[in-house]
């Protein structure tokens, strides 16, 4: 089960990423290729999230999780 405080560890983990971050996790592509990517999660991180293939959102989980310490 996710805590209130869980969450705002997560929130504050996923607002606090950039983009090196997001590139060594696997979640965009590194360089020019990962140009529009990056963007978009600026922009709507929740759309870039929703949009994200599941392999690539698990990227994202796992490295917020390992930021964080959770252990869900």
């Amino acid at each position: 089960m996710i805590t209130g405080t869980d969450l705002l560890q997560i929130s504050l983990a996923r607002v606090n990423m950039d983009r090196t971050d997001l590139e060594a996790a696997g979640v965009i592509d590194p360089g020019e290729a990962g140009d529009k990517a990056w963007t978009n999660f600026g922009r709507d991180m929740d759309t870039f999230i929703l949009k994200l293939p599941e392999w690539r959102r698990a990227a994202l989980a796992e490295a917020i999780q390992q930021r964080v310490g959770l252990s869900h």
